[in-house]
């Protein structure tokens, strides 16, 4: 059964996610440390700005290879700190943890709430899933106290600002409006004679 009333709101959008580009006055909301239902670790710092939400997930590095290991576990302390040092001084973060979850635990309760009431400015772009992300390169975010003309964020030729397309057409090789009758020029699909498409 259908019920349609005046209560449906067909105007307002469903999208609660900042989209890709350059934001300003954006809080950091939450952090926090998780692990799914399959057993991966994650932190999910979340972000706000008027009643958008972006979440940047951290899961726990894994490689057989233990030279590829370090060096994604250093390229993740490398972006946890560059959000971490925003809202807390570069020498308040510092500790050993002898893994991720333990990294994580520390990082939040350094964190505290000191992120309440913080502004900050960040570079939102496409993941390779297609989801809104911060890059996994620095520099991505940075205090509302930088003026926007000394802004160091900016987009460059290897952000991701567009979804792929994913192509579930079928493919035709022939013209199915053509019918039956004979056709001198090819169908557009394929490009004409000329390859070109008219």
């Amino acid at each position: 059964m259908y019920d349609v009333t005046l209560e449906i709101n067909s105007e307002t959008t469903g999208v609660n996610f900042i989209d890709v580009g350059i934001h300003e006055n954006v809080k950091l909301t939450n952090v926090e440390y998780k692990e799914s239902t399959e057993g991966n670790k994650f932190m999910v710092f979340t972000f706000e700005k008027e009643g958008k939400t972006l979440p940047h997930t951290e899961w726990e590095p894994k490689d057989p290879d233990p030279v590829k290991l370090k060096n994604k576990k250093a390229n993740q302390m490398k972006r946890v700190k560059h959000i971490v040092t925003k809202f807390i001084p570069e020498e308040a973060y510092v500790f050993k943890a002898e893994d991720f979850k333990s990294f994580c635990e520390n990082t939040i309760k350094l964190l505290d709430d000191k992120f309440n009431n913080k502004l900050v400015r960040i570079k939102v772009v496409y993941s390779n899933n297609n989801y809104t992300s911060l890059p996994n390169y620095v520099p991505f975010i940075e205090s509302m106290d930088v003026p926007k003309e000394k802004s160091k964020l900016e987009i460059i030729s290897i952000d991701k600002m567009k979804r792929d397309r994913v192509d579930n057409e079928p493919k035709v090789e022939s013209n199915p409006f053509a019918g039956t009758e004979s056709n001198d020029t090819q169908s557009e699909t394929t490009g004409g004679t000329e390859g070109l498409p008219f």
